[in-house]
């Protein structure tokens, strides 16, 4: 889907991404929408691929029927946080805060069984998180037509954080009361 929109991108990105004016005046699908197209080739191949990956992680300890929520979770939250938190971005696009919200759940979901990976893991995206947020951080890049939108990869660690704490916890409290 995401490479269809891609080829189509004149047509999709005006119509889908996250408009800031549109979704004032109530095109809410493009909270979800935006996440789904990308700025050039080089941003979908990056973002397709660490989708894919993410995937391939996180179904190996959760099925399909959560997974679901919690991409859903982390799509609108993203968008809402964009809409919401960053008044000075007309426009946005990309799966990449998404990204960061299942990336997050997914190695605090799986820390029983990889401790070691998953605690460096949470350390690098942290580390990453907090450099982005520095102030002076620079967000370009060279191979993106704009900006990069880092606040949208806080905003998907933070649901990703909140939504894999919530697992592990139901998991362990399950566990010990079955």
């Amino acid at each position: 889907m995401m490479v269809l929109l891609g080829a189509l991108q004149s047509v999709t990105e005006p119509l889908l991404e996250l408009n800031r004016d549109a979704v004032s005046q109530g095109e809410l699908w493009r909270l979800l929408t935006g996440h789904w197209i990308h700025y050039g080739p080089y941003h979908l191949a990056m973002n397709l691929g660490a989708f894919m990956l993410c995937g391939w992680i996180l179904f190996q300890d959760i099925s399909l029927r959560h997974y679901g929520p919690l991409l859903l979770t982390c799509l609108l939250g993203v968008g809402i946080g964009i809409q919401w938190f960053n008044t000075d971005l007309d426009y946005y696009a990309g799966l990449s805060g998404a990204l960061h919200g299942l990336l997050v759940a997914g190695v605090i979901i799986t820390f029983k069984q990889t401790p070691w990976m998953s605690g460096l893991a949470l350390a690098v995206v942290a580390y990453k998180i907090v450099q982005e947020q520095w102030p002076g951080y620079d967000t370009s890049h060279e191979l993106l037509p704009v900006p990069v939108a880092v606040d949208a990869h806080l905003y998907g660690a933070v649901i990703g954080l909140v939504w894999g704490v919530g697992v592990f916890l139901w998991r362990t409290w399950r566990s010990r009361h079955v």
